[in-house]
């Protein structure tokens, strides 16, 4: 712990406090028409652009300039944040009606929505949602002294897809309702939906192709082909609905100035502010170069930033070359987790014991490396070094933290009070881990509930995951079982659809 002391950070690689925001007033002007027109129809807006473009920036100075700005609209930001595991936006959601109660509850926003008829549909849309996720949450989960995991799952789903969109869909009409009256506009705004499976993104193209006056909706969507990013589909989707895109690129002189006065307290002349828009303008990149001449000594000159930008295959690598060995290591031991991440889980993956919880997790906000998520749980500050992390792991290591990873989820369940990430989570840290005997039976038993629910993107993916962990068994009748189900799933998912639009 003494070691993990030492000064590691700099400025957080966390997406922009609104304060802080630099340039993009082009864009700021596009969301703010958009923005002006929400009032007398429903408007969406899909924010655009590679990883480390300032997405979720963007998306918290939009929320400033809704809820925040003197002068402004004043008015309630329901916000949630979609993370790298399949089923999460209907998690996100939730967590847009947890957002809403909140609101509901204080002084602030509490005269805009106290209504009745308000709370009735904020208490329908949260029983249905409940009643929707309970077939892929454990009753209980037990682990069994190391021999296996015993799933004690809920019965068949009461509600089925059409209940869930149409419970939102009232719930956004309500909403609207009571915005529309108030002269206001409530911002429902979602970070990352590129990580959505196709079932995910259906709820989303459903809210949106009927989005009420008085709501906008905004989100971000990562265009990198090649990393599961969903962009082209994505892009297909809103295209046919007329949804508005604001597309990010790099920045330019002038805001790359603004950004290193702004945040790095740096002078930078034209040359070096050319140099940087030729080679890293985009904000991670710059938030990378710039931390590096913070931490050397160094005065931002083009000659000083030519030498630190050579130094590095890419910004994540530039971030985690300049890193202390300890916390290099916390790092690479947390890259495996899937954010967000529980605080027992954590402790446990960098073997804390509990007095020293709290100072470590300190710790590690103040390295600039991680943030803290709005319910206490933890994620890297930006993917892009998670990303790296994972990426430099070898393959023997790799094995060894999922297996640590699947230990300490099972060791913390009955402590954690998300059973699906939990689930989920599990699932794949003991594929992962080669543990095959476990994972095969858990990875099927959680793809036949993602099937019920005609979530088959997510059922194909667990119960692939069975089948190649019967294989590795060379157990026939397991495999034979896993492969009678995936045929179910994908003839299931080729047939019309049931629910929904």
């Amino acid at each position: 712990m003494d070691e993990i002391q030492q000064q590691v950070g700099g400025v957080s690689y966390a997406p922009s406090p609104p304060e802080e925001f630099c340039g993009r007033r082009e864009e700021l002007e596009q969301l703010s028409a958009i923005l002006s027109r929400a009032g007398e129809h429903g408007q969406t807006v899909m924010i655009s652009g590679p990883p480390g473009i300032g997405k979720s920036s963007l998306l918290n100075r939009l929320a400033y300039e809704v809820q925040e700005r003197p002068g402004g609209r004043q008015s309630p930001v329901l916000r949630a944040e979609v993370f790298d595991l399949p089923g999460m936006i209907f998690a996100a959601f939730r967590e847009l009606l947890n957002d809403l109660r909140r609101s509901s509850a204080s002084a602030r926003f509490g005269s805009l929505l106290d209504a009745e008829s308000m709370s009735e549909a904020l208490r329908y849309a949260d029983d249905v949602f409940e009643k929707y996720a309970a077939p892929v949450e454990p009753v209980g989960l037990l682990p069994k002294a190391g021999e296996e995991i015993v799933g004690v799952f809920a019965r068949t789903p009461e509600v089925g897809y059409d209940r869930v969109y149409q419970a939102f869909e009232e719930l956004l009409k309500e909403l609207g309702r009571q915005m529309s009256m108030t002269g206001h506009v409530a911002a429902v705004l979602l970070d990352d939906v590129h990580l959505a499976s196709s079932h995910d993104r259906r709820l989303l193209r459903d809210v949106v192709r009927d989005l009420p006056p008085g709501i906008l909706l905004a989100f971000t969507c990562r265009t990198e082909d090649g990393a599961g990013s969903g962009y082209a589909t994505m892009q297909e989707e809103i295209r046919e609905l007329g949804i508005h895109e604001v597309q990010l690129t790099g920045m330019q002189r002038p805001e790359i100035r603004e950004l290193g006065e702004r945040r790095f307290h740096f002078s930078i002349d034209d040359a070096a502010a050319g140099l940087l828009e030729e080679r890293a303008g985009d904000p991670f990149g710059l938030m990378a170069c710039f931390n590096a001449l913070r931490n050397r000594g160094l005065s931002p000159s083009r000659e000083n930033v030519a030498d630190v930008i050579a130094g590095a295959d890419d910004p994540a690598g530039l971030v985690f070359a300049a890193l202390p060995e300890p916390m290099k290591a916390w790092m690479e031991n947390l890259c495996v987790l899937n954010p967000p991440f529980p605080v027992p889980v954590m402790a446990c993956m960098l073997d804390l014991q509990e007095a020293g919880v709290a100072p470590a997790t300190d710790r590690l906000l103040e390295s600039s490396m991680f943030r803290r998520l709005p319910d206490g749980e933890y994620a890297f500050a930006h993917p892009l070094l998670q990303e790296h992390c994972r990426h430099c792991l070898s393959e023997e290591t790799t094995v060894a933290l999922n297996a640590r990873a699947a230990d300490c989820f099972e060791r913390s369940i009955h402590r954690l009070p998300d059973r699906l990430h939990v689930l989920l989570s599990l699932a794949g840290h003991l594929f992962d881990a080669h543990e095959y005997g476990k994972a095969a039976d858990l990875n099927l038993e959680i793809g036949l509930r993602f099937h019920h629910r005609d979530d088959h993107d997510t059922a194909l993916l667990l119960t692939e995951r069975a089948i190649i962990s019967a294989e590795h068994l060379e157990d026939d009748a397991l495999l034979a079982a896993a492969k009678r189900q995936r045929d179910l799933i994908r003839q299931r998912a080729s047939g019309p659809l049931t629910a929904g639009r």
